[in-house]
């Protein structure tokens, strides 16, 4: 056995050498490995940092991060990207239309009942009202007027900016008794939500623009559902209009694989 552990191994360790859940032996050969690899030992410090400047980024009184924020996580990809273990798609897009992807049968016939939640009844309404032309060619996040009733103004919407994922997110309400919550995603040209694993129900609608994962690209007025334990590959804004969707979650919500899902875990634990 090698008394080493490799970059990839020490990588995956990370969140619970800070936790003190390794074994003895691996705990050594863990410290035995940062000794001698300047890379890991830096990303090590850089990761032990993170999680309180992303705590005084997504606090109450600072909800988009700041730029502090953004200069650690730079840092720590720069790394990543330097030691060969974060890689990018290649920028050109050959992926083709997805077939049309109307609203779940089964969301229609429980809204038709009245046993759908609050989120999901929303949601429906804002696809009836895209079927029916709504929203083409405005700018701002198109929702029907019956929907925009229901939610705070826009101008109280609080956005917040996720690091990891290149996209901007506001939470728009949420069901008490469900516990099911409704979001507005904004997603620019080009930024990417890495892959990813659905750990509950989630209904993506497009409201505009243009959005893709590996296999195909969905428009406005795609209804998109994953069911629990789905692995998603990394979805992206494509074109030159920023796409803008209505998103339902479930309190489960998504977790990240390899890396990120590292630090998904060391932030989780900090908080």
């Amino acid at each position: 056995m090698n008394p080493l552990l490799t970059c990839e191994e020490v990588l995956r360790f990370m969140p619970d050498y800070q936790e003190s859940m390794l074994a003895p032996t691996r705990r050594l050969r863990f410290s035995l490995h940062l000794k001698v690899c300047p890379p890991c030992r830096a990303m090590l410090e850089s990761l032990q940092a993170i999680p309180k400047i992303f705590q005084r980024a997504i606090s109450d009184d600072a909800p988009v991060p700041s730029t502090e924020a953004r200069s650690a996580l730079d840092a720590v990809l720069a790394r990543l990207q330097a030691s060969g273990r974060l890689t990018s798609r290649d920028s050109g897009s050959h992926v083709k239309r997805c077939s049309a992807h109307p609203i779940p049968s089964f969301v229609e016939q429980a809204v038709a009942a009245g046993t759908a939640d609050h989120p999901l009844r929303m949601m429906a309404e804002a696809y009836r009202a895209i079927q029916a032309g709504g929203g083409i060619g405005m700018e701002e996040p198109f929702l029907p007027e019956s929907v925009l009733k229901e939610l705070p103004p826009r101008e109280k919407w609080r956005w917040t900016s996720t690091l990891l994922h290149g996209c901007s997110s506001a939470l728009l309400t949420k069901d008490p008794d469900t516990g099911a919550s409704l979001h507005m995603i904004l997603l620019p040209p080009g930024q990417r939500f890495p892959d990813h694993r659905h750990e509950a129900d989630e209904h993506v609608l497009v409201l505009s623009g243009q959005v893709e994962d590996s296999m195909c690209y969905g428009l406005a007025g795609d209804w998109f559902h994953q069911a629990a334990g789905t692995d998603h590959r990394e979805l992206q804004g494509r074109g030159k209009d920023v796409c803008w969707t209505l998103t339902r979650l479930e309190d489960a919500g998504v977790r990240l694989s390899g890396w990120r899902g590292n630090l998904q875990f060391i932030m989780e634990r900090a908080s």
